[in-house]
């Protein structure tokens, strides 16, 4: 690590009883650049752990949604913008995403949002509970059908309906419906294919209407990134000038407008 990256707060995460990756994968990931990912600097392996030393981010979304916090729409935006570029990079380099969910989205001290978790997946286990309540129904139920080999290849596809459902909460503070305990997962899924996801209307219209086409059971009908991408660009591009003198936190006023 050269002096310019020492100045720099970084924090290791250890992972218990695993082996390092290929070597030919650290270097990708030791050699990846963008605003929207948290920055991996090196990973070391002693007799029985893996350390992974990474960017150090103040707060994740998990923490911000225990806060309650109500945000104005320009703000939401701009964390859907900022994790929709973070994802197609990682995309785009070909890396796979390790679950999209809240404790998995990270901001810095600069109030960017930064995706941690990608590549490696050989560090990472997978079960029913790691990926409730956010996994999308093609995900559940194959992990319940399928050995932990074939679960990854399942999840990396399926991320729509997980940042749905994380954008769903920062608007109402709570998931579309109840999930109290971890075999109620089940019954959360039936109720999404069931029950129609019901938003009100006078609220963050344009967003939630994206939202309804992210939150659908059926992943062939389901809204894909790069089409969630193209309706985000077109339907505020008009209103970038009027958002301009918002100055929202995490994001320049029109970082979304940018894909």
């Amino acid at each position: 690590m050269n002096t310019q990256q020492i100045q720099k707060q970084l924090v290791a995460k250890i992972f218990k009883n695993k082996k390092i990756p290929d070597d030919a994968e650290i270097l990708k990931l030791k050699q990846l650049n963008h605003p929207n990912i948290v920055q991996i600097y090196d990973v070391y392996e002693n007799e029985k752990d893996v350390i992974v030393i990474m960017e150090k981010c103040q707060s994740s979304l998990k923490n911000e949604l225990k806060l309650k916090k109500e945000y104005a729409e320009i703000e939401l935006l701009c964390f859907l913008s900022q994790i929709l570029k973070g994802y197609n990079y990682l995309k785009n380099q070909g890396l796979e995403i390790n679950e999209l969910k809240p404790s998995n989205i990270m901001i810095d001290d600069n109030e960017m949002i930064k995706l941690s978790n990608y590549g490696m997946k050989c560090l990472y286990n997978y079960s029913v509970v790691d990926i409730r309540p956010y996994a999308a129904p093609e995900v559940f139920f194959s992990n319940l059908q399928t050995d932990a080999k074939n679960i990854y290849s399942v999840i990396m596809c399926q991320d729509i309906i997980q940042l749905g459902l994380i954008m769903y909460q920062l608007i109402f503070q709570q998931l579309p419906f109840s999930l109290k305990q971890n075999g109620d997962v089940i019954v959360f899924l039936q109720k999404i294919k069931k029950t129609k996801l019901s938003i009100p209307k006078n609220k963050f219209q344009k967003l939630t209407d994206m939202i309804t086409e992210m939150i659908v059971y059926d992943h062939e009908v389901r809204i894909d990134i790069e089409k969630l991408g193209n309706i985000l660009f077109q339907n505020f591009k008009r209103g970038s000038r009027r958002i301009s003198s918002i100055q929202p936190i995490a994001a320049k006023a029109d970082d979304y407008l940018y894909f």
